[in-house]
């Protein structure tokens, strides 16, 4: 399987951590910007026994993960629901009391294997943003476009769940899925806020 594009990440607000479950969102995504580029590091957690002059036992569990994004743009009402700023007209205000809000975070990448396109879509039940770095470079006699860092710290939700990816044949099925954060189980749709979409079960999970 060889990867060579990645596109459309949504990011949707918290409404309610229901205990033993995914979390309910509020009820519109937004589109974060135009992706660059999005690397994933997983934090785990690993423990080794050894008996009898070998090793015997060996477990590596999920602790928590980072999500190192880069879009093109952030739009400023975008910058609101993700980093948690004021916005107020033309202006955004950034303070050390913003609070970025917990959300979940989906994009698909464009995958092909053997010989045919396919397009996984990866969802992210369980993240909070953090401010990137920002550069600014003069004018010289070639052009460098500036680009919008953002870091997401990955959680594990009250489910366990941290992550979930499905395949689909078609861009537009990826798309869908994307915007509509179609990963979440059937019990995680009571108590509504999911935008009226019926939500189903993710094919793969990992």
């Amino acid at each position: 399987m060889a990867s060579f594009g990645a596109k459309n990440p949504y990011f949707r607000k918290i409404k309610e951590e229901p205990e033993g479950k995914l979390p309910v969102y509020e009820d519109n995504p937004v589109k974060i910007g135009r992706l660059v580029k999005a690397d994933v590091t997983l934090q785990m957690a690993s423990g080794k026994l050894y008996a009898d002059d070998e090793l015997a036992e060996s477990v590596d569990e999920f602790v928590s993960g980072s999500l190192a994004m880069e879009t093109d743009d952030m739009l400023d009402d975008v910058a609101s629901e993700v980093y948690g700023v004021q916005v107020e007209g033309k202006q955004v205000r950034y303070n050390i009391q913003d609070d970025p809000p917990p959300g979940g975070l989906a994009y698909y990448k464009k995958l092909m294997r053997r010989r045919r396109v396919l397009y996984k879509g990866i969802y992210f039940p369980l993240v909070k943003a953090s401010l990137g770095s920002d550069t600014a470079n003069t004018k010289t006699d070639s052009i460098t476009f500036g680009t919008t860092n953002t870091t997401f710290i990955i959680f594990p939700c009250n489910s366990g769940d941290w992550r979930f990816t499905e395949e689909f044949d078609t861009e537009a099925e990826a798309l869908a899925w994307v915007k509509a954060f179609t990963p979440a189980s059937a019990d995680a749709n009571t108590g509504g806020g999911t935008g009226g979409t019926e939500l189903r079960h993710a094919s793969s999970k990992i």
